[in-house]
């Protein structure tokens, strides 16, 4: 039972469980992760192929983006020299339209200024003169008019009374102007605040709804969630980046202290090494398996030599009847001559016979015993030939020398121990390089996430820049300085809002000014009405209280302005005299001016000035020509090797060339963004492949599968081991249960065999067991729960005839019943066991009931009669006992 376990604990091949079945799905993992690991040739070569067009087509993208650059540096230097030539061009036509200025006078400009200047001045003094006039005039009108201020004495003093009023409205005017001024104040310096370019309309523009604060808030708080997004997706990329980097760096520690170049390479060498070393355990098996062969062979050839001879007594038998055989042959011969040649021919054949018997004993005898130890000669060279060669072939994988025989047990054990700790050395240094293997694919799939990461880092940048533009385009729309910095974007708001109120209230404050200004001129209109009346000249810069104050002022100087009166007319005289002096040396400086402008040949000073500065603008010209045309050249030296004709010129379209190159700067940009990008893939490729040539797992799984294939082999060995001592156990333990049986079983196996048409020809019980185990004809054995319904009433029913059998030996005698006991039986178990049965009852009586007519029927095509039993009446009962 201890072995029986054990070798269950190794290898269950009905529950497919156990030691070896354990260390096969091991050593199938790693061969799958081994047949993984032989396609890193495949990808090392297409990575190095594509690696290659990848280089091939920079290359072609460099020489493209050079030919775009010069395309545009080309078209660049056209709009540069297009726009000097244009300018050129339109100076050059400009100047041919312009006069030239032969018959102009010299000096003729300053001559005018000076006559222009003596004319504004004679003019000035005339229109100062004429002021005086006009003024003493209507001191004089209004002195005459002051005879008319007694008839509008009344009004005018109904006006004075309300002076009071006035002057109260023009306070209140004044302070609400004051408070106006103050909110302006205010709402400048908060445009101020705001920024220089803040105005009022602007202001007027700017949403400071509800909704907009709503659509702000919404914004900016996008905006930060993708920031906060995007930082927190960075930090998870460096910790994911750095923890790559550190375990990069302890593989790389480990391999350098391992002095491993290629991790496939030394998974393959480790495997190589324990493949041979468990070819050494099993030619070591092997080794040992021909060296009993070769000593059972010679102990038979021993027992051959002692034992296969012909015995003494043999020999002499056979010298006997060889002599005997000789002498009836003479006999034969004489008595055929003398007598009758019947009796001499009988003793003939007698010799003869006896001659040939003798002869052909000893040759049978002689011949097989020759023939048997050929044999085992035969045979012992055979296996001292591959004993020779498992010797070698061990001496060349251990290099220990061949001749073993006379190695003493213990130190063979001891050998046999060492391979055992070198096997399991060589598979712990395969699971090393395949831990190694593991982490390296490991480190190549954090490689491709983190390349997945800087893809979805990229994508939340983009959201980020989304989410920026849409924060900028609403802080445009609502009329809000740009800034990425919302809280700088909120006091902006905060500050625009109280401006806005502000600008309300200065709005509010101005409207109740603009309501007194017009009650204030409602009440002038009237003042000016009564003074048109009175024929007073309007008191421009004064108050309605002032002009009021002077109204009553005016009545109270009244009777004392008529002395002024006289004084007035006389200075009015003399301001007449003085203007007219002024108007002739006016006229003078008039004629001076048109011989002036006749000698230009021009009508008026403007056209004098025109024409002077269109000959001042014919020498600006002239400068900015030349300019350009040193322009021009400079311009023509910095691309000798461009040759451009003044048809391309005149065919240059700025907007087309402008939009080229755009183009030229789009697809350049392209160029150089495939050119950043392919030269980081090909980092990459390269970078793969340097991991790839450095990679190490396959030796690491193949180090490992030799361990496994060790600890398996040992394992193995020790499942031979215990299934040989099985094997020998079970052959004695059946041995044993076939001599040793009850005679009730055998009898019911004969029985049982008849019954199943020999399928089942054995009955038996293992030794210290009660359970039944019934052998099928191909050598199999099933215990009853494993049997139909059919065969296990096949085997009850082989059982009691059995037991019936032996009872009657026993001289215990008994009729036997059965009651439909065929019911689970098919047609062919049913025919046997009615065979079956019939022989059984030949010594016995035996009483079969059954309530099938078909069995009925086989039994009277056996001869048997059948007792049909009267029937029971519909509803009668039957009681038991």
């Amino acid at each position: 039972q201890q072995t029986r376990r054990q070798a269950f604990e190794i290898a269950d091949l009905e529950q497919s469980r156990g030691h070896l079945f354990d260390l096969s799905g091991q050593y199938g993992s790693m061969h799958e992760a081994l047949s993984k690991t032989d396609g890193l040739i495949n990808r090392y070569e297409s990575h190095l192929t594509e690696c290659r067009q990848l280089e091939s087509q920079q290359e072609n993208r460099r020489e493209r983006l050079s030919r775009l650059k010069r395309e545009r540096s080309n078209y660049r230097y056209m709009q540069r020299v297009w726009n000097p030539w244009k300018k050129h061009r339109d100076l050059q036509n400009e100047l041919r339209m312009l006069p030239e200025g032969i018959h102009f006078p010299a000096e003729g400009l300053s001559r005018l200024e000076k006559l222009d200047a003596q004319k504004k001045a004679a003019e000035e003094q005339l229109k100062k003169l004429r002021r005086d006039r006009s003024r003493l005039k209507q001191a004089l009108e209004a002195d005459k008019s002051h005879t008319e201020l007694r008839d509008h004495a009344s009004g005018v003093r109904a006006l004075i009374d309300l002076k009071s009023l006035v002057e109260s409205a023009e306070r209140h005017l004044a302070n609400v102007s004051a408070d106006a001024a103050m909110l302006k104040a205010e709402l400048d310096e908060k445009l101020q605040t705001l920024g220089s370019d803040w105005t009022i309309n602007r202001l007027a523009e700017v949403d400071t709804s509800p909704q907009a604060h709503l659509q702000l808030s919404t914004s900016a708080r996008n905006y930060q969630t993708a920031i906060s997004r995007r930082a927190r997706h960075r930090r998870k990329y460096r910790k994911v980046s750095d923890a790559h980097h550190q375990r990069q760096s302890e593989l790389q520690d480990k391999l350098k202290r391992q002095n491993i170049t290629s991790l496939p390479q030394a998974i393959r060498e480790a495997e190589r090494r324990l493949v041979d070393l468990e070819n050494l355990a099993q030619l070591s098996v092997r080794e040992a398996e021909y060296e009993q062969r070769i000593r059972s062979a010679k102990t038979q050839l021993e027992k051959q030599d002692d034992g296969r001879e012909i015995p003494w007594w043999g020999q002499s038998m056979l010298t006997l009847f060889s002599m005997v055989g000789g002498f009836l042959i003479i006999a034969g011969l004489v008595q055929s001559v003398q007598t009758s040649w019947i009796i001499g021919w009988i003793y003939l054949l007698t010799g003869i016979m006896g001659g040939g018997l003798a002869w052909s004993l000893r040759q049978h005898f002689e011949m097989d015993n020759d023939g048997y130890s050929r044999r085992l000669h035969s045979e012992i060279e055979t296996c001292e030939r591959e004993l020779n060669d498992v010797r070698g072939r061990i001496s060349r994988i251990s290099g220990e020398v061949p001749h073993r025989r006379s190695i003493p047990a213990e130190l063979q054990n001891r050998n046999r121990k060492s391979e055992t700790e070198l096997i399991q050395q060589a598979s712990q240094r395969i699971v090393d390089l395949q831990a190694m293997s593991r982490t390296q694919e490991k480190l190549q799939k954090t490689r491709k996430k983190l390349s997945v990461q800087r893809g979805k880092l990229g994508e939340y940048q983009r959201d980020v820049s989304a989410t920026r533009q849409a924060w900028c385009d609403l802080l445009n729309q609502l009329g809000i300085r740009e800034t990425v910095r919302t809280s700088e974007a909120f006091l902006s708001w905060q500050h625009a809002v109280d401006a806005q109120q502000t600008w309300q209230q200065w709005q509010a404050s101005k409207d109740d000014v603009q309501r007194h200004q017009e009650l204030l001129n409602q009440f002038r209109e009237q003042m000016e009405m009564i003074a048109g009346r009175m024929s007073l000249r309007s008191a421009d810069g004064l108050s309605l209280s002032q002009t009021l104050n002077n109204w009553q002022k005016m009545l109270h100087d009244f009777d004392q302005s008529h002395n002024s009166y006289l004084q007035k007319k006389r200075d009015y005289s003399q301001v007449v005299k003085q203007y007219r002096d002024a108007e002739t040396k006016l006229n003078r400086h008039q004629d001076d001016l048109s011989q002036l402008l006749r000698q230009a040949e021009v009508t008026s000073p403007e056209e004098f000035r025109r024409r002077a500065k269109q000959l001042q603008r014919a020498e600006e010209l002239r400068a900015l020509i030349s300019d350009l045309n040193d322009q021009l050249n400079s311009l023509s030296k910095e691309e000798p090797e461009l040759a451009i004709a003044e048809e391309d010129l005149l065919r240059y379209e700025s907007n087309s060339n402008q939009e080229r190159i755009e183009m030229l700067d789009l697809e350049i940009e392209d160029l150089e963004k495939d050119i950043a990008d392919s030269q980081e893939k090909l980092g990459r490729m390269r970078q793969t492949l340097a991991t790839l040539e450095s990679d190490t797992s396959a030796d690491d799984l193949r180090t490992k599968q030799a361990r496994i294939l060790d600890r398996a082999s040992a394992s193995l060995r020790d499942l031979q081991a215990n299934r040989i001592a099985s094997s020998a156990l079970s052959r004695l333990t059946a041995e044993f249960e076939q001599r040793f049986q009850p005679e009730t079983l055998a009898r019911a196996s004969e029985y049982l065999d008849k019954l199943t048409c020999g399928k089942y020809n054995q009955v038996r019980t293992p030794v210290g067991s009660r359970a039944l185990l019934i052998r099928e004809q191909n050598g199999l054995s099933r215990n009853v729960g494993e049997l139909s319904d059919g065969t296990r009433e096949q085997l009850f029913l082989a059982i009691r005839m059995a037991l019936i059998d032996t009872f009657a030996e026993d001289g215990i005698e008994m009729p036997v019943v059965f009651d439909d006991i065929f019911v689970n039986f098919d047609q062919q178990r049913t025919e046997a066991a009615v065979e079956t049965l019939l022989d059984f009852a030949a010594t016995r009586q035996v009483l079969f009931f059954t309530c099938h007519q078909h069995l009925a029927t086989m039994f009277e095509d056996q001869q048997i009669e059948s007792i049909w039993l009267p029937a029971l009446a519909k509803g009668e009962t039957r009681l038991a006992g």
